[in-house]
């Protein structure tokens, strides 16, 4: 399939659950396949291969998507254009389909593991702001096979203490995940409409009830973390991506490196009305699978040449067992 076969099927499967909104989005689309069928006119005849992605990141189809839309700097580290983002959305949807994910059987779970460098800062007299010493963090959910059964959670510190108490690791059982009194997993991916990326998009956006800096950026908050905080089924997965593929601002970086050195392609937005601040999900575009997030913030929060602040590290396995509880579950305000 050729880069405007692409371009054009992407287009031909939105539906309009708001096309005022959307329209920048289809407009970006449109110049690109413009721009690339004068390019492809002046090109002599040559034979088409299927696009394919490497997992460190980007086809040529990609660049020359990214080459013909014309658009703003961004912020660190230079995102590529929105339709290149779609693309690369659009392909990992694909895979997530046809990728097996792991799947536990009876008396299994899968682990979902990540691990972060939540960094933080500290104010000093002089009124600058330091970066503390990594606080690496890892945090597994165990999932049953039966989803209604219990769930485990397990946390540790490498580097530091959590500031609520001092403890190190915990690990927490609870009935369908409510190891804080309400569900790990809050949203309900039943109810989640398929048919299209469209349709799930404008599930998420007829949910806004204000709040966020904008209604694009509550839409592409709440997909993203669920993405990043739960296994999603391939299906399911697959019509997130396409939905973020729809949101105005989305773009994508190639090459990026998850806290574990992982690469695939980050796929972020920067919101305008919070001067430059990006919050990004790595993924592996051969297999479909969020692999970590990085997230910056606009220059000036913090000390010169310390944008970046949160790097993750993100997997899934199935395992045959669970920690053993250490910690009761508490409530919300526990």
């Amino acid at each position: 399939m050729d880069d405007l076969t692409l371009l054009r099927r992407l287009r031909d499967d939105v539906a309009e659950p708001d096309a005022a909104r959307l329209a920048p989005a289809y407009r970006k689309l449109e110049t690109a396949m413009r721009a690339a069928e004068k390019t492809s006119a002046s090109r002599s005849p040559r034979r088409r291969h299927p696009v394919r992605w490497a997992a460190v990141g980007l086809t040529a189809a990609a660049a020359v998507a990214a080459a013909v839309v014309v658009g703003g700097v961004l912020a660190p580290p230079h995102p590529q254009s929105a339709s290149a983002a779609a693309i690369v959305l659009r392909q990992a949807a694909a895979e997530a389909i046809t990728y097996s994910d792991p799947e536990a059987g009876p008396g299994q779970y899968l682990k979902f593991h990540t691990r972060a460098d939540w960094a933080s800062y500290q104010g000093t007299s002089d009124q600058t702001v330091t970066r503390l010493p990594s606080n690496i963090q890892n945090v597994d959910v165990y999932l049953p096979s039966d989803p209604g059964a219990e769930w485990a959670l397990y946390r540790d510190w490498e580097h530091g203490q959590t500031g609520d108490g001092g403890f190190v690791a915990e690990t927490i059982h609870a009935p369908e995940g409510r190891f804080y009194g309400s569900p790990w997993a809050s949203q309900d991916l039943s109810a989640i409409p398929i048919g299209s990326g469209a349709e799930t998009l404008a599930y998420f956006d007829a949910q806004y009830q204000g709040g966020s800096a904008s209604r694009d950026e509550d839409d592409f908050v709440r997909i993203t973390d669920l993405l990043r905080t739960y296994p999603v089924p391939a299906p399911v997965r697959a019509r997130l991506f396409e939905a973020l593929a729809l949101i105005p601002g989305t773009t994508s970086t190639d090459g990026v490196a998850n806290l574990d050195g992982r690469v695939g392609v980050a796929i972020g937005r920067d919101e305008p009305q919070r001067s430059g601040e990006r919050q990004e999900i790595i993924i592996d575009p051969g297999t479909g699978q969020v692999i970590g997030e990085r997230r910056f913030f606009p220059a000036g929060a913090v000390a010169a040449g310390e944008e970046q602040t949160v790097l993750t590290a993100m997997s899934v396995t199935v395992v045959d067992t669970a920690p053993p509880a250490t910690t009761p579950a508490r409530d919300e305000n526990g």
